[in-house]
């Protein structure tokens, strides 16, 4: 019997040693609401990342299309050809694809790891 009542007084002390204290009295709501405001942000990243991606595509599709009718047009702007610029709006557009593409593959990576 003794050594069951000191076991109960040694869990005790045990248990006593550990509680937490508190800093502040609204600790724990503010760290509710600080874990309730980052999952708020992750739902916006995903909202943002899938607007990325949409006008990722809809940018590449314009793009393409100008791509392709921009050599046939027959036309000149301030005395330049349009066909003579397709060269180097094709090179800017190649480039500018490539880049934004791996930025959007790096950002999704990040965020689900």
């Amino acid at each position: 019997m003794k050594e069951s009542n000191s076991d109960e007084t040694f869990f005790r002390e045990i248990m006593s040693k550990s509680k937490l204290n508190v800093p502040f009295s609204d600790f724990e709501d503010n760290i509710i609401r600080a874990i309730k405001k980052k999952s708020s942000k992750k739902k916006s990243i995903l909202r943002d990342m899938k607007l990325s991606w949409l006008f990722f595509i809809l940018g590449s599709t314009f793009g393409i299309t100008i791509s392709i009718v921009l050599p046939g047009i027959k036309d000149s702007i301030l005395g330049i050809p349009l066909d003579r610029l397709a060269v180097p709006f094709f090179i800017i557009f190649s480039f500018l694809l490539l880049t934004l593409f791996d930025n959007l593959l790096k950002f999704y990576k990040r965020q689900n790891n």
